[in-house]
């Protein structure tokens, strides 16, 4: 009778065992389903999609970004992205704003849509509307993902409309 109790908790022990394993295969696959789906909306978006760490480092660079500034991702990953996609005249502001918010925790920009100036890599500069999403996660120091699209053709469409109005 003893051991007809032994070999049932064995039993038992062997069934949780395999019921644990199956729960994290299961979570696994989850986990690889949802960064697959994730990758094909990066790789696949009309917007530029830019992510910094804290410290304003590039950790993502999606292939709308790449047409749009003219970094391969290879280039921009790891780099300051004030330095590649931010005019000179406003890095100043750029990096205070991020050092004031991860100081204080005040910010001007997050959850908003705002028009700004951009850079292309060979300098050029033209006219970006821009949405910041802060990403905080256990134990880390947040980080940043940007949404950017470039506004030049609705720029000049706007004038042009001024300019007819005016005449």
């Amino acid at each position: 009778e003893n051991s007809d109790a032994n070999l049932l908790q064995i039993m038992a022990n062997i069934a949780s065992q395999i019921s644990q394993f199956i729960q994290r295969k299961q979570a696994e696959r989850d986990v690889r389903e949802s960064d697959t789906r994730k990758s094909a909306i990066l790789e696949s978006a009309l917007d530029c999609i830019i992510t910094i760490n804290h410290e304003g480092k590039v950790l993502e660079f999606n292939p709308a970004a790449e047409k749009t500034f003219g970094y391969t991702r290879e280039e921009a990953t790891g780099q300051l992205m004030g330095d590649l996609i931010v005019p000179p005249k406003f890095r100043q502001l750029h990096n205070q704003g991020l050092k004031n918010y991860l100081n204080t925790g005040d910010h001007k920009v997050l959850g908003q849509r705002i028009e700004i100036i951009g850079m292309r890599k060979d300098g050029t500069e033209f006219p970006v509307e821009l949405a910041i999403t802060p990403i905080f996660l256990p134990d880390s120091m947040p980080m940043f993902t940007g949404y950017l699209r470039d506004i030049t053709e609705r720029k000049v469409a706007e004038e042009e409309l001024r300019q007819a109005k005016e005449e």
